[in-house]
């Protein structure tokens, strides 16, 4: 009996010192997370309007989400502008505690295809 009562605080303060450790350092988010921003993203993903480098952390309880948004060139900054503050908005709606980053880039502008990965230049998506 000793043992079994042993072996269940082991593994409850190994689940605790995970829990922490995890809070302090920034993680990606969940799939589930990520689909709720995916989700978002769909709805705004009509007029031309694509995206790319969506990057995920949190940090604690604070969920960062990054983005860029792609629109046809035609747009006016007004425009852009406009759907970013919407794309946004409905994020942190539907993902709490959740700070968005989003960068407007042109369709027409080969360079806004240069900035998938972390580093400007290389080729290939880096999600997460």
């Amino acid at each position: 009996m000793a043992l079994l009562v042993a072996t269940n605080i082991v593994w409850t303060g190994v689940g605790i010192v995970r829990r922490s450790v995890l809070g302090l350092m920034d993680t990606m988010l969940s799939p589930e997370d990520i689909a709720v921003v995916r989700k978002v993203l769909d709805h705004y993903a009509s007029d031309g309007v694509q995206f790319h480098a969506l990057r995920t952390r949190q940090g604690g309880a604070r969920k960062f989400v990054s983005v860029h948004v792609l629109v046809p060139g035609q747009w006016t900054v007004q425009r852009g502008h406009q759907l970013l503050e919407s794309i946004e908005g409905d994020i942190r709606l539907a993902l709490a505690d959740s700070t968005v980053f989003t960068h407007l880039e042109s369709l027409d502008d080969p360079a806004s295809w240069e900035d998938e990965t972390l580093e400007r230049g290389k080729t290939g998506a880096s999600e997460g």
